[in-house]
């Protein structure tokens, strides 16, 4: 993707994901973030809480993935920024939307600031707001 392919208004190609307790478990090892209440039924039970919850950084990462996959991999995200609005547990699906709110060359860097979220399928607002900046290449040279 290039900057000069991106206009005001693009949605990019949503992602959509089930969230499973495998997929979490390996998250956690990945960023060592072993805190039972993102594996251990028994643990988050006695806290009052149904089942395990996602790690938020995992939620992030989704969010990261959707930016990269649309922008390429010559883009670089510069910034992710979000709020969490509800828990999301096994079994259920999240879905990541975004739109680019606006494009701009700041001190040379060709930058789209995307507005971002995500709910469950069921709609239930999961992340928002969120925004994200990625610096895209151009076609141009300098």
């Amino acid at each position: 993707m290039h900057f000069e392919d991106v206009f005001e208004g693009q949605e990019l190609p949503p992602i959509s994901r089930e969230i499973t307790l495998p997929a979490m478990v390996a998250y956690a090892g990945a960023t060592w973030d072993f805190h039972r209440y993102h594996y251990d039924l028994a643990h988050v039970q006695a806290m009052g809480l149904p089942a395990p919850f996602v790690d938020g950084q995992m939620l992030g990462a989704l969010l990261a993935k959707l930016i990269m996959d649309w922008a390429g991999p010559d883009a670089f995200l510069r910034r992710l920024s979000f709020r969490f609005r509800s828990m999301v547990y096994p079994g259920e699906h999240v879905i990541s939307r975004g739109t680019v709110a606006e494009k701009r060359v700041e001190a040379g860097c060709h930058l789209v600031i995307c507005s971002l979220t995500m709910r469950k399928e069921d709609g239930t607002e999961v992340i928002s707001p969120a925004a994200a900046v990625a610096e895209l290449p151009t076609r141009r040279s300098c």
